[in-house]
């Protein structure tokens, strides 16, 4: 009965997790946000996301990288809110901490960062990226004439990369008006 009733808590968590998400998210991601659960292994999520799936409380779609992506539906929604009063007052305040602490990991399961290469005597070449998981939004490399140069563009980079890489996408999307 007492792992009856852990399933049946561990399957709420994934319901919730999914629920307070802004939008769908991989078993990998799940993971992550069930890091800080003892009770709860990757092998776990893929058979609660399973079970779920099957009974129609949550939905999988694809991705154009062939990722699956999880969301709650809307009989997964309104069984969770059902569900969440069965949870006493300490458990779900728990499972709020735990899961809050983790949206903060997953919302920013994006890397910035920035290699120096020396090319010869005092110049460099630096590679600035933005990495999204696995795939890299943005790598410029560029030209630095001394190692200050090269410090101010890893500073730079480091401290603006979102801004920049915003400027950069309006630049090159932007349309260009011929001369009339």
């Amino acid at each position: 009965m007492a792992k009856d009733l852990e399933l049946f808590d561990n399957k709420i968590i994934i319901l919730y997790i999914l629920e307070k998400n802004s939008k769908a998210l991989t078993i990998e991601q799940i993971a992550k946000f069930c890091e800080d659960f003892e009770d709860i292994t990757y092998f776990d999520i893929c058979s609660y996301i399973q079970e779920l799936e099957s009974n129609g409380y949550i939905d999988e779609t694809y991705q154009e990288s062939g990722d699956i992506l999880y969301g709650i539906t809307n009989s997964g929604l309104s069984t969770l809110h059902e569900l969440l009063e069965l949870i006493p007052g300490v458990n779900l305040h728990n499972i709020k901490k735990i899961i809050n602490k983790n949206i903060v990991k997953i919302k920013t399961d994006y890397s910035i960062g920035n290699v120096v290469l020396p090319v010869k005597n005092d110049e460099f070449k630096v590679s600035c990226y933005i990495k999204d998981g696995s795939d890299e939004l943005v790598n410029i490399t560029m030209y630095a004439a001394n190692k200050d140069q090269a410090r101010n563009i890893t500073k730079n980079w480091n401290n603006d990369a979102e801004e920049i890489y915003e400027k950069l996408l309006q630049m090159m999307t932007k349309e260009i008006l011929e001369d009339e």
